[in-house]
């Protein structure tokens, strides 16, 4: 008996791992639109507590998010989609303003006026 409840707890707390660090298209909010790869594959890294290291995968839809801001319209449209994001997926600031460093990226803005306003 005592197995199974083991058992229940350890799968209530990978579904609950799994809702934390997944969520579908439609959660993704509208000022989102063509960044999504740096929200699906990056979530993981992103709302980790804590020092992290981003998967291949997560570099690899950054880069190509943030590609997408090459202009100051772009780079405007990318940072409401982060303040957007960001506390509804309850997003790390610090993993953000690190994740492209982390990832090797050369941005042509500061990450940090997205993800703390200075």
């Amino acid at each position: 008996m005592g197995e199974k409840k083991v058992l229940a707890l350890v799968m209530l707390v990978m579904t609950y791992g799994l809702a934390v660090t997944r969520f579908s298209s439609c959660q993704i909010p509208p000022t989102c639109n063509g960044y999504e790869p740096l929200l699906t594959q990056c979530v993981s890294y992103l709302v980790v507590r804590g020092p992290a290291t981003p998967s291949a995968r997560c570099c690899d839809g950054a880069r190509e998010s943030f590609a997408k801001a090459n202009n100051p319209q772009a780079i405007k449209n990318l940072c409401s989609c982060l303040n957007d994001a960001g506390p509804y997926l309850l997003f790390q600031n610090d993993n953000l303003a690190q994740l492209p460093g982390a990832c090797n990226i050369q941005l042509s803005f500061d990450i940090n006026k997205c993800v703390y306003g200075n």
